[in-house]
């Protein structure tokens, strides 16, 4: 996700439109700035920089004071930065002055859905790009701002999954696991794990191929190859399938379609229609 496509600049004219009524429908981040405020330029790329973690949680809007003065004083700016969080047509939120990013994380997380989300967008983008090296420094200059977040820490992990480093992986997951096991993002980092050993075992898709029209573990193995590789519903559908269809491979079936929902997250389209779908067969 680029910060851009979640960033535009508001004037008198849009802001209405793509503020305050936007704001009904995702929340709606806007910074009063100038050109000639020094702390204006430290606070905003920190700003894009969340707009992008965010993956479109919210919207970072930009106001340019000299340019809107009308604006601003309608809004009640009398200093500069100033900074406030829309949402459902009104402001929820607000501060003046540079702050530091934990604290803006935390206005953040309390009003804008799904968050922190740092895992998965970031997950997803270095996958697309395989600029594993970009996504690890990014990570642990994240870290060294806030060191106890556990998403930024299991999102290192997951990088080490996908980077073969499973050691490093399995070492991450065990601490995680003693402090928060249920957190979104530590169960993800151990299915994306446990999908990645199993895989290590059986790399050969066409050895597995060959076997699957008799042996529904093989089916079971190709079904994560695809969910690896995105092909999500081809994945759901086939354990699925092995659920309905193989009593002997029932619980192995249901145990990686759990891990598949750990592994894509409750926001993902496919994953509420096939745990329906997994509850009537089971029960």
């Amino acid at each position: 996700m680029n910060a851009v496509a979640n960033t535009f600049v508001a004037t008198t004219e849009n802001f209405m439109r793509d503020v305050v009524e936007a704001s009904r429908q995702t929340p709606v981040l806007v910074d009063f700035w100038a050109p000639w405020c020094g702390p204006c330029k430290h606070l905003m790329p920190v700003l894009d920089r969340l707009a992008d973690e965010y993956g479109g949680r919210f919207k970072l809007a930009k106001v340019n004071t000299d340019e809107e003065p009308v604006l601003a004083q309608q809004i009640g700016v009398r200093s500069l930065p100033t900074v406030a969080l829309f949402k459902d047509g009104q402001v929820v939120g607000h501060f003046v002055g540079v702050q530091p990013e934990a604290q803006i994380r935390k206005l953040l997380d309390q009003h804008v859905a799904g968050t922190p989300a740092i895992a998965e967008n970031l997950i997803a983008r270095l996958q697309a790009s395989g600029d594993y090296a970009s996504a690890r420094k990014h990570l642990q200059q994240s870290l060294a701002r806030d060191p106890g977040n556990v998403e930024l820490q299991a999102a290192l992990a997951e990088l080490d999954v996908l980077e073969d480093k499973l050691d490093s992986a399995r070492s991450a997951l065990s601490e995680l696991q003693k402090e928060q096991p249920q957190h979104a993002a530590v169960k993800r980092l151990a299915a994306r794990l446990a999908f990645a050993e199993l895989l290590a075992e059986h790399p050969d898709t066409r050895a597995l191929e060959q076997r699957a029209a008799e042996d529904a573990e093989a089916r079971s193995i190709l079904a994560v190859h695809a969910l690896l590789s995105g092909n999500t519903q081809a994945a759901l559908d086939t354990w699925l399938d092995i659920l309905r269809t193989q009593p002997q491979q029932k619980e192995t079936a249901r145990q990686r379609l759990v891990l598949a929902f750990d592994l894509l997250g409750e926001n993902d389209p496919t994953v509420t229609p096939a745990r329906r779908a997994m509850a009537r067969l089971l029960f």
